[in-house]
């Protein structure tokens, strides 16, 4: 099986291509090469058009990248495509997820390294449940959203590099912080702007912490 070239990879800024249909399936199509994000390490699927067709998402199997269409396509197998991403949808995503990670590194330095259970981004917000009895304090959350709204006005470089040891590993770095990701992200933190922070809880012995754009 020949997996999906991931463009997103080397250009997450990439918005349009061209690609070859290698497969439709029902409402499903993969293509040689894409630009879309499949859902996965917690970022959501891309969105967009393939062939003047919608995206409704983007999903993974294994090495294939799938793209679930919203209408019947008028391209057969073997056709060259013109595809774009919704760019708009997909650059708030991006600042949200570099977000999340700076977020994190300021509440682990206030508050301890406290287990992560699992977290989610779309365009909308991210959310992070942490493994915690109690309330998160809204003094400590108050002082870690200001520390990240400092931290992203000084303008820091984000990169990510590939680990050599560990092909397949990506590395996310900004600052002194550094988490493997492979998911997509903006390139300096002044691309960002200001974020606002506020916790719920989901349920026993968990609290989540919600970060959106203001």
């Amino acid at each position: 099986m020949t997996e999906t070239i991931r463009l997103f990879d080397n250009d997450p800024y990439l918005r349009k291509f061209k690609a070859k249909v290698l497969e439709i399936k029902e409402n499903q199509i993969e293509l040689d090469r894409t630009a879309f994000y499949p859902e996965g390490g917690g970022q959501a699927g891309d969105t967009g058009k393939v062939g003047g067709v919608e995206v409704l998402d983007t999903q993974k199997d294994d090495g294939r990248i799938l793209h679930v269409l919203g209408a019947e396509p008028p391209f057969s197998v073997g056709d060259e495509v013109e595809a774009e991403i919704d760019w708009e949808r997909r650059h708030l995503v991006m600042r949200l997820h570099s977000t999340a990670h700076i977020m994190e590194h300021f509440l682990w330095e206030r508050l301890g390294k406290i287990e992560r259970l699992g977290s989610f981004v779309d365009e909308n917000k991210d959310r992070a449940d942490y493994a915690y009895e109690g309330r998160l304090p809204s003094e400590d959350l108050k002082a870690v959203e200001e520390s990240t709204n400092v931290f992203l006005a000084e303008g820091h470089e984000i990169r990510i590099d590939s680990d050599p040891a560990q092909p397949g590993l990506r590395i996310w770095r900004c600052g002194p912080i550094e988490i493997p990701c492979g998911g997509t992200h903006v390139g300096n933190t002044g691309e960002i702007g200001s974020i606002k922070l506020r916790r719920k809880n989901p349920g026993k012995g968990k609290e989540r912490v919600e970060t959106s754009l203001s």
